[in-house]
């Protein structure tokens, strides 16, 4: 405890807090909003540093299990990312909408598993 210094005091020690930490987790990375899967919208700009990889998965969501890498890069042409996503649905792929940070929701195109986005400059 920031305080006492001594063990957790509160909920720290259910599980069911433990299990909210990973969730509050997966839903930053991804999440459902309806029949749309949201990646990307919890995630901090800084974790998008020059040759940044964030990957995740395989994670259950109501759509089957999802396994999900965003790759940042910097080169001559500014600060790009590759957001990719694979998944063992349980019927058709969900439609995936792409929220990082400092830029528009972008939904992608049927069937689509990729997409490469220009990210803007972090101050």
């Amino acid at each position: 405890h920031p305080r006492t210094r001594g063990g957790c005091m509160g909920d720290g020690q259910h599980i069911w807090a433990a299990a909210e930490w990973v969730l509050m987790v997966r839903n930053c990375l991804l999440r459902e909003e309806g029949d749309r899967l949201i990646v990307g919208s919890g995630i901090a700009p800084h974790w998008l540093q020059d040759d940044a990889i964030i990957s995740f998965g395989p994670a259950p969501s109501a759509f089957g299990s999802v396994s999900l890498e965003i790759a940042a890069k910097a080169g001559a042409a500014g600060r790009r990312a590759r957001v990719s996503w694979s998944g063992d649905w349980h019927t058709q792929a969900p439609a995936v909408e792409v929220r990082l940070p400092g830029l528009k929701p972008i939904m992608t195109a049927p069937g689509e598993s990729a997409i490469e986005l220009s990210l803007p400059e972090v101050t």
